[in-house]
């Protein structure tokens, strides 16, 4: 097995060539929440027994299970004995689907294709940036920065004095970027919110800011690399947004 990055280009390139698929083919679509198990449902006809048992094993490769709880977004699967593949998409699928004989691309077509409202959060101690995007275009954009003191290594009453320093100014930090979500976003209602830079900070966050507090079933659980939340992470961070991962067996 070997696994790959797709971008929303290549992805499309990649899925004309599967639409050639010979017909005895199989394509199964998982909505997240089925993920992996709905595999182990599937009712196809005995001349595609093999692909079914190869496909609930797929599904359960470790590698594959955890890439795809870091996505959130379900699976679309192309199995035949000329490929055999596993899609992990930007958004999520929408519901489970099976279709036997030549491959059926429509559904991540129709996921990769859609215009999306997205909300973006990205947040590392001391700097955010938040965005919303209308399809392609930044149509919201608020960046800020928070000073917060390093960690004091001096020992004793000392480090204790500054450990609590740091802490609240932490809160506070939280606090004010919350309210700036509040004022950024609060006139959209995203079909998606993406957090990206320091994962330990969202949960936080979210408990600090009631935008996100009542949301959170719009939040994907995939979280987006970037070094630094600034203007220029955001300003490119649909490429990374839109990037899909496939496993080829």
């Amino acid at each position: 097995m070997r696994s790959r990055f797709y971008t929303k280009a290549g992805l499309d390139r990649f899925l004309s060539l599967l639409e050639t698929s010979p017909k005895d083919s199989v394509t199964v679509y998982m909505a997240p929440a089925s993920f992996p198990k709905y595999a182990g449902s599937l009712a196809l006809g005995v001349e595609y027994d093999a692909h079914v048992s190869e496909i609930r094993k797929a599904v359960e490769n470790k590698a594959v299970i955890d890439n795809a709880k870091k996505y959130g977004t379900g699976a679309g699967i192309f199995w035949s004995q000329l490929g055999k593949r596993i899609v992990l998409p930007p958004f999520p699928i929408a519901k489970n689907e099976v279709c036997e004989g030549k491959f059926d691309t429509s559904v991540l077509h129709d996921v990769l294709d859609r215009k999306y409202i997205i909300a973006v959060v990205l947040v590392n101690w001391g700097s955010y940036a938040l965005g919303v995007f209308d399809g392609v275009s930044l149509v919201e954009c608020k960046i800020g920065t928070g000073y917060i003191h390093k960690e004091h290594k001096k020992g004793g009453r000392s480090q204790k004095r500054f450990a609590r320093r740091t802490e609240e100014q932490k809160k506070d930090f939280l606090r004010r970027v919350g309210n700036r979500i509040e004022e950024s976003f609060g006139g959209y209602l995203p079909d998606h919110v993406f957090f990206g830079g320091n994962r330990l900070i969202l949960k936080p966050l979210i408990q600090e800011c009631r935008y996100l507090q009542t949301r959170t079933d719009k939040i994907l659980s995939h979280v987006l690399g970037v070094r630094r939340a600034d203007r220029e992470a955001l300003v490119g961070i649909l490429t990374e947004i839109n990037k899909s991962m496939v496993f080829t067996f």
